[in-house]
């Protein structure tokens, strides 16, 4: 498939998994790779018609921001193939049963003041609030390729009109990352200070 059908592809993919956009993508774009300017024109229209992908972000960071922008593009790609965050999430949540209470979340930003803000479906802070009553621990599911920095942060947000200070917006709320008990991702069930943006902060994504 010729790079430029290969984008479109992806570009009208819908609400595909991150880890199948990103895998699409990487060899679309390293077509791209050896011409700076074409390559981040063409990560902006992929992030244009995919907001809501946070790993797509991700991606156009990391190969932006690379010194060989086709290596970091298939690093990136198999990082997310490889993670089992998933999985390690499930199991916990069977053995903790009745002790744990486990939260998928859709994204996790850094904001401007530095705290971590984690995009949950809508719900989620009764879900909280009713674990919290039944004396159960609560730990939120951060997979690779969904916890950005903050200027990228603060452009999800804006592109999916989440930049309210309203907490919820439709499907979706936004929760401090403090109001969990424990994260969970690649590496299990860790402490909230673990969290750390999964790609580097690049201002010409962020905004454009």
């Amino acid at each position: 498939m010729h790079p430029i059908e290969r984008l479109r592809y992806v570009a009208r993919a819908g609400s595909a998994p991150d880890r199948i956009l990103v895998s699409e993508s990487v060899p679309a774009l390293a077509a791209f790779a050896r011409k700076p300017q074409a390559l981040l024109v063409a990560v902006r229209q992929l992030i244009v018609r995919q907001p809501d992908s946070p790993g797509l972000y991700a991606l156009a960071a990391h190969m932006i921001h690379a010194l060989d922008a086709i290596d970091a593009g298939w690093d990136f790609a198999a990082l997310l193939e490889q993670d089992r965050t998933a999985e390690i999430a499930e199991s916990i949540a069977i053995t903790e049963a009745g002790g744990t209470d486990v939260i998928d979340s859709i994204a996790s930003g850094r904001g401007a003041g530095g705290a971590v803000d984690v995009l949950c479906p809508a719900g989620t802070t009764a879900w909280i609030a009713y674990a919290r009553e039944g004396g159960r621990s609560v730990a939120v599911v951060t997979p690779v390729g969904t916890r950005l920095p903050a200027m990228l942060w603060a452009g999800f947000l804006e592109r999916n009109g989440l930049s309210s200070p309203e907490p919820t917006t439709g499907e979706s709320e936004r929760i401090p990352l403090d109001a969990f008990d424990d994260l969970i991702g690649p590496d299990g069930i860790q402490p909230l200070s673990a969290w750390e943006p999964d790609a580097p902060d690049v201002a010409e994504i962020a905004r454009f």
